[in-house]
């Protein structure tokens, strides 16, 4: 069976799981979108090319005022994907936009590892979406917050 076959074959029976019997992946585009708590928008696409299925999923944009202690977070998290579950953060310039991005090989996958990919890339999701939110809605930190904040003198760190 060919990698885009078997991709479809992984769609049409998560969209069964959901009751989604009509999910597939459009055959122009090689993806399909999925909306979860009404506020979760996951993009699956199918790369032809590599063989990946990508989960992404946009979470919101940066504050325009000093983005920097939550870039910093977002470092942080991308070390070993240990914070993210695997998932890569990044930022779509055009937009200041965080993004949520995951692939895995469809050769790699089966029904139930599939679904537990998307369920912890959601989980994560909307984890970091609220967290970006909540960064965005804080004040802006001043000098005397931001020495509050773990420096070189704490001593080496590996995860944060």
């Amino acid at each position: 069976m060919d990698k885009r076959t078997l991709a479809s074959k992984l769609i049409a029976n998560f969209g069964t799981l959901l009751t989604l019997p009509e999910l597939t992946l459009d055959e122009h585009s090689n993806s399909c979108v999925l909306l979860f708590d009404g506020d979760i928008v996951l993009n699956i696409e199918f790369d032809g090319e590599t063989g990946n299925l990508i989960l992404s999923a946009y979470l919101n944009e940066l504050p325009l005022e000093a983005p920097e202690p939550l870039l910093r977070e977002l470092m942080i998290a991308m070390l070993y994907w240990h914070r993210t579950d695997g998932a890569t953060l990044g930022h779509e310039d055009a937009t200041n936009g965080v993004i949520l991005a995951q692939a895995r090989a469809v050769t790699e996958l089966d029904d139930a590892s599939f679904e537990k990919m998307v369920e912890a890339f959601v989980n994560q999701a909307e984890r970091w979406k609220k967290h970006i939110a909540d960064a965005r809605n804080a004040p802006t930190a001043t000098p005397m917050q931001m020495s509050a904040t773990p420096s070189h003198s704490d001593g080496p760190r590996i995860f944060g």
